[in-house]
């Protein structure tokens, strides 16, 4: 079941707001002392007070910004070197230096080294874009250095000029909005400030305390998603009436995308291009072919888009586009083919997640295809990218939980997932002229890379040597043989452990987390280690065999063992085929993969009798 994460929404109009700024080289006692931050015991530099003004208008905004950081420890150096970018042909777009120094205390006295010209430096980028360098003088561990700039931005659709969270932690940041032309939403991405602020419309200062940096986040696709901020997005036409720039709903952005793409397919025949291309024995096999011929006659200008220009006259007479050309092209390819499918606007990882509750338009980043083929199974496709050899695997960047489908349905917001991976190693044991011999075949198919797995065993006795074998592909199975020899240990008996301890480190989180969890992919992991005892041993087990069972089956975890004809089969297997844990979810997620770690004190011991 979709659950509508919605965000807090303020609209605001033209207004001015006059405020004082904290005092220039004023410094607290309480900054003076301070040298571990109770929050982030590790951190090596933090931001003491940051303070920012900001005016919006019809071209950008201007944003000046106060900000006093503390140097913790050596490692906190590289902070006290500020840089910015900006394009030096654009007017409108700069970064203006007011002000800095280096505040240091001697013998309980204050003194204060302002900068000079010599440690501001700008580099020359590229052609257009250059780099304002700020190298703080005197700087050492307990130092406090203080600046004031100026940036102007030319983003006037939306933009995010302030984040209250940064690299470092954060004792106090505030924002206050000076003026603004225009309307705007107001959108709150993450909890703290959506609760602090909710129906509190005519706000125009905005604060938070004890913020923790953003490094401390793990577990998530995208770090823009989590981060203490605010977005503003222009809620008028301006000069995009027309376009989805102008929209401010799902509904209207969904027709506005249609409306332009069957304008771009105009007087285009597919059947003419459906007619090249062998239909195959199934739809999957159909599909392969589409994506070959794709593959084999056009090219992809690395560009992600939701909307394109007329396809015949560009795209395919060029053959060269952006993602909505291909992917506008193979839904028409695909309807000739009685292939069902839809378009659905996606936001990568890397880029963020669609918001459910306001389409925020920094995260309308491409087109991708939703493919109905053989057996109710349903692919998802970017026709710029995805392979024949690989349907059932594109990019995990592509799958952020959410895409927004584009066909005239009442619910179009679609939850998407990578196709489950998966990995089984059959091993066997053999005790041999006082030498451990493991013969393994491995055989992994999807996400799955054989250098991150190589080393999985139940055996942690010194390697002698790797013979690697032969290595196969079976259809989307990759097959991989090799044998390990280790040091037989000396105390006549051997304990044989759990397999997936590092597995479930990479799994565990902390119990007081306050954000969801975002696992990377799902997968089914399986090790079965067949021992052929040798004569005078015996293998002992205490209560080994276990089950164990979370979130209606979609997280489960199994050990066993079956001796048989002086032989014991033990097998480990773990699936983790859900991906994403909403906070009251935690608890759960919590439980199993503690209940998986007390299992791993249940091992197997092979001793001489």
């Amino acid at each position: 079941m979709l659950k509508k994460i919605l965000k807090t929404l303020l609209i605001f109009s033209f207004g001015i707001i006059y405020s004082q700024d904290f005092e220039w080289g004023k410094v607290s006692q309480e900054e003076i002392d301070l040298k571990v931050v109770p929050f982030e015991p590790e951190a090596d530099a933090v931001t003491l007070k940051e303070y920012g003004e900001l005016k919006i208008d019809y071209v950008g905004y201007e944003l000046e910004e106060h900000i006093r950081i503390k140097i913790l420890s050596e490692k906190g150096y590289a902070i006290a070197n500020k840089k910015w970018t900006y394009n030096n042909k654009n007017k409108f777009n700069k970064v203006i230096f007011q002000d800095a120094q280096t505040i240091n205390f001697v013998d309980g006295k204050q003194i204060n080294t302002p900068i000079e010209k010599k440690d501001i430096l700008i580099y020359k980028k590229s052609n257009d874009i250059e780099e304002l360098t700020i190298a703080f003088p005197s700087v050492k561990v307990g130092s406090i250095i203080e600046y004031k700039v100026k940036i102007i931005r030319p983003y006037n659709i939306y933009y995010s000029a302030w984040n209250f969270q940064n690299a470092i932690p954060t004792i106090f940041s505030k924002l206050k909005l000076k003026s603004a032309s225009g309307t705007y939403n107001l959108i709150f991405p993450t909890p703290r400030l959506a609760k602090k602020y909710r129906n509190k419309n005519k706000e125009r200062e905005w604060e938070i305390s004890d913020i923790p940096s953003y490094n401390k986040y793990h577990h998530i696709y995208s770090i823009s998603d989590n981060i203490e901020r605010i977005i503003f997005q222009y809620t008028s036409a301006k000069n995009f009436s027309g376009t989805y720039y102008s929209e401010n709903t799902w509904e209207g952005l969904k027709k506005l995308i249609n409306s332009k793409k069957e304008k771009s397919i105009e007087d285009l025949d597919f059947k003419e291009f459906a007619n090249k291309i062998p239909n195959g024995i199934n739809k999957l096999e159909t599909v392969k072919n589409c994506l070959k011929f794709l593959r084999d006659n056009y090219k992809w200008d690395e560009s992600y888009a939701t909307d394109t220009d007329r396809l015949k006259s560009n795209f395919l007479r060029i053959k060269k586009g952006n993602s909505a050309d291909f992917n506008i092209f193979l839904q028409g390819i695909l309807k000739e083919k009685k292939i069902n499918s839809q378009l659905a606007v996606n936001s990568l990882r890397s880029n963020g997640k669609i918001v459910v509750g306001y389409p925020i338009l920094s995260k309308l980043q491409t087109l991708v295809t939703i493919v109905s083929i053989d057996n109710l199974e349903k692919l998802m496709l970017d026709a710029a990218i995805s392979k024949p050899e690989d349907v059932h695997y594109l990019s995990k960047n592509y799958f952020n939980h959410l895409v927004y489908g584009l066909d005239n349905i009442d619910n179009n917001f679609i939850e998407v997932s990578p196709n489950l991976s998966e990995y089984l190693s059959q091993q066997e044991l053999e005790i041999k002229n006082n030498l451990l011999n493991i013969k393994i075949r491995d055989q992994y198919k999807g996400y799955f890379e054989f250098s991150e797995y190589n080393n999985q065993s139940a055996i942690k006795e010194p390697i002698i040597t790797i013979r690697q074998g032969d290595k196969k592909e079976l259809d989307e199975w990759k097959i991989n043989y090799r044998d390990l020899t280790f040091e037989k240990p000396d105390e006549g008996f051997l304990t044989l452990e759990n397999p997936f301890t590092e597995n479930l480190k990479n799994l565990t989180v902390k119990k007081e987390r306050d954000y969801p969890i975002e696992l990377d992919f799902p997968y089914l992991k399986t090790i079965q280690l067949k021992i052929k005892i040798p004569e005078g041993y015996k293998t002992e087990t205490n209560n080994f065999q276990e089950k164990l069972s979370s979130f209606n089956g979609k997280l489960q975890y199994v050990q066993e063992i079956e001796n048989k004809n002086n032989e014991s089969t033990i097998t480990w297997s773990l699936l983790i085929n859900k991906l994403i844990f909403d906070t009251s979810e935690i608890p759960e997620y919590n439980n199993f993969i503690n209940d998986v770690s007390n299992t791993f004190s249940k091992i197997v011991v092979l001793k001489k009798k």
